[in-house]
């Protein structure tokens, strides 16, 4: 017999592999202002680590359910415009979404991000190390244990590390 859980977990997947969301193309990226919240730059720089983080120190992003890419995509282009270290990992179970995440940052010629097929819930076992900052917006309420993917996502930041 299929869990509830699972079987919720089977639709949500059939849908955003369906239907990425936010709905974007790459076609489309050339002309596309970046500007939002979170995971601008500068709103990381001063609401996230009060200004006092050095621009030359590597900032290790990671956009947790990162869709059709955003967020990172924003962030990716802002730290290679300032000419900063960094990299953003793109990390999403769909797809469909992130070959247009991919798609997108290949227009703006973005080599400051990488993009890993993964759920949430596995987050231990993918490996990704320690990051700086983690955007994780509009999907733990997806999820069927927010509050355990939220421990996992902690135990990810860096010790001076923040999220959105």
């Amino acid at each position: 017999m299929t869990a509830p859980d699972d079987l919720f977990d089977s639709s949500l997947t059939a849908q955003y592999e369906a239907y990425p969301y936010p709905e974007r193309s790459a076609k489309e990226e050339s002309k596309r202002l970046l500007i939002g919240s979170p995971s601008h730059l500068r709103e990381i720089d001063y609401w996230v680590f009060g200004a006092q983080r050095p621009t030359s120190r590597p900032l290790r992003a990671l956009v947790a359910g990162c869709g059709t890419g955003d967020g990172a995509i924003m962030l990716a282009t802002h730290l290679a415009r300032a000419q900063r270290p960094g990299e953003v990992i793109c990390l999403d179970r769909s797809k469909a979404a992130l070959a247009i995440a991919q798609a997108r940052a290949d227009v703006r010629q973005l080599t400051n991000i990488r993009f890993i097929e993964g759920s949430l819930l596995e987050l231990p076992a993918l490996e990704l190390g320690l990051f700086d900052y983690i955007d994780c917006c509009g999907v733990l309420h997806h999820l069927p244990d927010p509050d355990s993917t939220l421990s996992a996502l902690e135990a990810m930041l860096a010790p001076v590390g923040a999220w959105d």
